[in-house]
């Protein structure tokens, strides 16, 4: 699955149960809209009503309703509920949206969050340990999934072909002619 977003972070403000969905950037228009940028460009998010949590840069939380909607050009826009000027849109810059883990849908066979993949100890067909995951970029085709252990780091470009097994959080297990080995990279 695409949303990809930023694991916990270390200063606290975030549980291991939130999906962080992204955060406002700014103020759109005269009404309070806020511009939002969303961690996952391509997100199912467009054009829904969501009921989530606005984290401020202190931790403090406040539950909300937001409108998510494209704007001109590349703008994600959002209404969230109480908030009716430009003034309190602009109180809102860097609250982070969030939901909790059980609010998202199940994926098909073959699809994951990011948020339960990163980390996961990936190896070869063959048993070679390569590292923990440690990124996945997002590419048109597909993704390459970075690996970084022991000093190296390795790329993955992930057809669904070239994964034998994936359990999140425990193990992925890949073929171990997907796997791109890069020299002298930390």
């Amino acid at each position: 699955m695409s949303p990809h977003t930023p694991r916990a972070s270390r200063d606290g403000r975030f549980t291991p149960d939130d999906v962080r969905l992204g955060h406002v950037n700014g103020v759109f228009g005269l009404r309070g809209d806020v511009r939002l940028y969303l961690y996952n460009p391509g997100s199912e998010l467009i054009g829904e009503r969501i009921d989530a949590q606005l984290v401020a840069p202190d931790g403090s939380r406040r539950n909300v309703t937001v409108d998510v909607r494209s704007g001109s050009g590349r703008r994600i826009l959002g209404i969230i509920s109480g908030v009716d000027t430009p003034e309190a849109a602009r109180a809102l810059k860097d609250h982070e949206l969030v939901v909790s883990q059980a609010a998202l849908p199940d994926g098909d066979d073959g699809e994951w969050y990011h948020r339960d993949l990163l980390g996961t100890p990936v190896s070869t067909d063959t048993g070679e340990a390569l590292g923990a995951l440690a990124d996945i970029v997002a590419g048109p085709g597909m993704d390459t999934w970075v690996v970084k252990g022991g000093g190296t780091e390795v790329w993955v470009h992930v057809r669904l072909d070239d994964l034998v097994e994936v359990v999140p959080g425990e193990r992925i297990i890949v073929r171990d002619d997907a796997v791109l080995r890069l020299t002298d990279a930390t």
